[in-house]
């Protein structure tokens, strides 16, 4: 179960918890989880742990042990019916008199087992063949059918890790105790059954489901080992690769759910529902010159500018009203990132905002002095008091704990004052606190004065395109990846996955290279240092958008 902390916020905030289905609240929480993985892993990997302990634990491409050919599983079909009426079907089928009934459940289930051990043993191996012939024509078909399933655990038994050795041996002692009645009925008692329309459940019947139930269990467990031992064997790149792999379809998958969710549209529809709601949302871009395929970062810019909270929940399904400040579904599971992204950046226009009104000199780097730096304690103690209101979660500022935020913020700016002039006058210093209540506000001339520079700066930063690079040598028509030998290669390849987990090639998120400047009115080196914080998280942010969503954007 994903832990609370990792539940996805927007769920809470507008109680769609107990809106949406139970199954649907989860799956959006393990795939709010996995993003969290995928683009801040340090936040969810715990001290001393690595990425595979958290992959293992989420059972992470399972699908690579699965048949080549796709075949509907079993364990599949058993973990959606497992309950006895399921198992109470098998016992009455395989009860049934007439051994040509039970042959034709014996073949069923001999192609289930097929299909579920298929991904342990190689194509050519002697058992599949076995699994894949019909049952020979047998007067005791439940009996040779034990025959089969002493063959399984044989040859399991060859496979499986010395950890399952004993759960196996222990089923095969079990098979050699067979119930004595497993040939059929007289033929009176044949008769008799037939006219009733009434099968009783025989004890051999009993007795081979049970054993066909402990192989699956075993087949499941050799499976997980072989999973876990696949994962153990990739590098980190490959492990990580997995994750975003993982993570972008099911954020996919689950936002084109979520939005289609009121009026049950198809998968397709609902894709253009998702793009459409993005084409709506990016007309409100101010006038830019930016390129068509960046102008959705200026609105986004304009949204994380707004003093009201971003948000992103279907409208179609949330009860009450919303702020007005919503996103497009694709940012669905980037919102909490972006909502405190916003917060990080209001508190940097603050807090140079703040020191404005103190009339400190401006940082020097050439300062060697052992002497304490007015500006520097003014701004370490200014952003200390931010960053702890930057920590809380979501939605839990109260009332109180704003004004008292603000007398201390009012305190710091009094305190460098003083240390510029002096002694303040009582009217002077009530007038800064005044002034400190009022530059706070959005509207505020020299907050949004502040603000615009900040997010032009960001913007310029984000529309930046990697440029390439000249080569330290001409390589002509020659790939950029090397070949085994540590030479370039000059036969084009193909973008070509191979199957299986080994083969996993990394597909790193699009870094976007813009660097940030030093902005006037932010020259502190906190301050420097946070804008340069923020930039990475924006980044990431909207080179994450780009690659899950790119071709519905």
């Amino acid at each position: 179960m994903v832990p609370s902390r990792y539940q996805h916020p927007v769920l809470a905030q507008h109680r769609l918890i107990t809106l949406l289905p139970p199954d649907l609240v989860s799956e959006v929480n393990h795939a709010y989880f996995l993003h969290i993985l995928a683009t801040n892993p340090k936040r969810v990997i715990p001290s001393g742990k690595s990425l595979i302990s958290i992959v293992t634990q989420e059972k992470l491409g399972d699908s690579w042990l699965d048949d080549r050919d796709q075949k509907p599983k079993l364990e599949h079909r058993v973990a959606q019916s497992m309950h006895a009426a399921f198992w109470d079907s098998t016992m009455d089928k395989l009860s049934s008199p007439i051994p040509s009934e039970q042959n034709i459940h014996i073949k069923r289930l001999l192609q289930d087992i097929l299909e579920a051990i298929s991904a342990l043993l190689p194509h050519e191996h002697p058992l599949l063949h076995l699994l894949s012939l019909p049952p020979p024509p047998s007067t005791a078909p439940l009996y040779s059918f034990i025959g089969v399933e002493k063959e399984i655990l044989a040859t399991l038994r060859l496979r499986c890790a010395p950890l399952r050795d004993n759960e196996i041996d222990a089923e095969m002692q079990n098979l050699q105790r067979p119930p004595l009645n497993v040939w059929p009925a007289d033929k009176t008692r044949v008769d008799r059954q037939q006219t009733s329309g009434t099968i009783k459940i025989t004890p051999a019947a009993r007795f081979v489901v049970q054993s066909l139930k402990a192989i699956l269990t075993v087949i499941d467990h050799m499976k997980s080992d072989l999973h876990n031992f696949l994962l153990g064997s990739m590098t980190e790149e490959q492990l990580e690769a997995l994750v975003i792999r993982e993570a972008k379809q099911r954020e996919r998958d689950l936002v084109i759910k979520l939005w289609s969710l009121q009026n049950q549209y198809s998968h397709q529809h609902g894709e253009e529902t998702v793009r459409e709601q993005w084409r709506q949302w990016c007309k409100h871009t101010r006038e830019t010159t930016l390129p068509q395929e960046d102008r959705w970062k200026a609105r986004l810019m304009t949204a994380i500018a707004m003093p009201v909270p971003l948000n992103c929940a279907p409208q179609e399904i949330v009860s009450q009203n919303t702020t007005g400040n919503e996103l497009p579904p694709q940012l669905f599971f980037s919102c909490p990132a972006l909502y405190r992204l916003q917060d990080h950046l209001q508190a940097i226009v603050i807090a140079a905002t703040l020191r404005s009104l103190t009339r400190l000199p401006p940082p020097s780097s050439h300062t060697h002095s052992d002497a304490e730096n007015p500006a520097e304690t003014f701004m370490q103690r200014v952003w200390s008091l931010l960053q702890t209101e930057l920590e809380e979660p979501m939605n839990t500022h109260e009332a109180d704990d704003k004004m008292l935020k603000l007398i201390n913020l009012a305190d710091e700016v009094v305190r460098a004052r003083r240390l510029v002039v002096g002694t303040l006058d009582p009217s002077v210093e009530q007038r800064l606190r005044e002034a400190v209540k009022w530059t706070l506000q959005p509207n505020d001339p020299v907050f949004l004065l502040l603000q615009t520079r900040l997010t032009e700066v960001l913007l310029d930063g984000l529309a930046t395109k990697e440029c390439q690079q000249i080569p330290d040598k001409l390589r002509t028509g020659r790939s950029y990846f090397n070949n085994s030998d540590g030479h370039f290669d000059k036969r084009p390849k193909l973008a070509y996955e191979p199957e299986g987990p080994t083969y996993v090639r990394r597909r790193p998120l699009p870094k976007i290279v813009g660097p940030v400047h030093t902005i006037k009115g932010f020259e502190d080196p906190i301050l420097g240092k946070a804008i340069d914080e923020a930039f990475t998280r924006l980044s990431q942010i909207v080179g994450w958008i780009e690659c899950v969503w790119g071709d519905l954007v």
